[in-house]
């Protein structure tokens, strides 16, 4: 698991209505919940989720993938994910999370 010094997320607005939401380190138990708050606080109608920085991504990571992708019609929200690492991206394969939203291999390419 990362320490929190290895681990950040941060919120940009690239432009009115989405947002990216960047993900540096291990996603995993311990950092999940700060990636929860990222995810639940913003109003906006696109949400992107930019695992390019991600280094591991544990099941409680999914979770909160999966739950902000199930989340988004309620919230008038759509989600798309950036991963470019091949682990990564085999998590979500494995875990069927790429057939639940777009995966892309950019933050521009999901824009």
């Amino acid at each position: 698991m990362a320490t929190p010094d290895e681990f950040d997320v941060t919120v940009e607005t690239p432009r009115e209505g989405t947002i990216v939401v960047h993900i540096t380190g291990d996603l995993d138990l311990a950092t999940a919940p700060r990636v929860d708050d990222a995810l639940s606080s913003p109003a906006a109608a696109h949400v992107v989720i930019d695992l390019a920085g991600c280094t591991f991504l544990d099941s409680s990571g999914v979770r909160v993938l999966v739950e902000a992708v199930r989340d988004a019609p309620e919230r008038g929200r759509r989600v798309s994910l950036v991963a470019t690492d091949t682990g990564i991206r085999r998590v979500l394969e494995i875990t069927g999370v790429d057939t639940m939203v777009p995966v892309h291999s950019s933050v521009e390419e999901a824009l």
